[in-house]
């Protein structure tokens, strides 16, 4: 007898429990997408110096002596030389060639510039201390996690927008969001113009500032950040 009422049981149960998944409705939502995008002024620059001994008047014109005068000019621009100077790479290292004098050696220098309006007046210094090469290599913006992170919060916040005024024409309402993802775009690679002490060639794109140095113009693209959110909102 009471196996029977144990079987019993579970049979009833069997048949109620899928009914009450059933009558558990998912809830309504709408999904939509968001996006926001900047452009934003690079204001940190890195630059690659390379010094070359060369012979002036019959007189050799060394690594050291070319390094000591860049301090002093840089120092007098007002860089912060100990912190934003210092060699590219191990293999930029030179040595003094001893026994064969016909060698010269070159060097090559990473050079970090925190300022915009110091870039014309370091392509006079690299004149007038006749450098070899003044490459810009990379360009930056001191401020670059704030503004992703700015950006990506106004485009959760079109995404939120677009939401409630599409509900809004069929008259319902937003609710609370039940899924966000950021969804991942590839960037493209920031331009920028190599520079050197004799040619320039410049990085063309539809967003570009030129910065004029004498008789030769420095051009480089803005940082483009653009971000896109799906979301999902319940509707009330």
């Amino acid at each position: 007898m009471k196996k029977t009422t144990i079987a019993l049981v579970l049979c009833v149960l069997a048949l109620v429990c899928p009914v009450s998944a059933q009558d558990k409705q998912e809830p309504r939502v709408i999904e939509v997408s968001g996006s926001a995008e900047r452009l934003v002024t690079p204001d940190e620059f890195t630059f690659k110096i390379t010094l070359i001994e060369r012979i002036e008047n019959k007189h050799k014109i060394t690594i050291d002596q070319q390094e000591a005068a860049l301090r002093d000019e840089l120092t007098k621009l007002g860089v912060e030389v100990s912190k934003d100077l210092s060699i590219f790479d191990i293999s930029s290292t030179y040595f003094r060639q001893k026994k064969i004098k016909d060698v010269l050696s070159a060097k090559d220098y990473r050079l970090k510039i925190r300022d915009l309006g110091k870039i014309a007046r370091l392509q006079e210094i690299a004149d007038r201390l006749n450098v070899s090469r003044l490459d810009l290599i990379d360009t930056e913006h001191s401020e670059i996690t704030r503004l992703r992170r700015e950006t990506k919060m106004e485009a959760i916040k079109a995404a939120w927008e677009k939401a409630s005024y599409l509900l809004g024409a069929i008259g319902q309402k937003i609710g609370r969001p039940v899924y966000i993802k950021e969804i991942e775009i590839e960037q493209p690679p920031s331009g920028y113009a190599n520079h050197t002490a004799n040619t320039t060639s410049n990085y063309r794109s539809n967003n570009v500032v030129s910065v004029d140095a004498g008789n030769e113009s420095l051009t480089f693209s803005q940082i483009s950040l653009r971000y896109v959110i799906t979301a999902k909102f319940e509707i009330q």
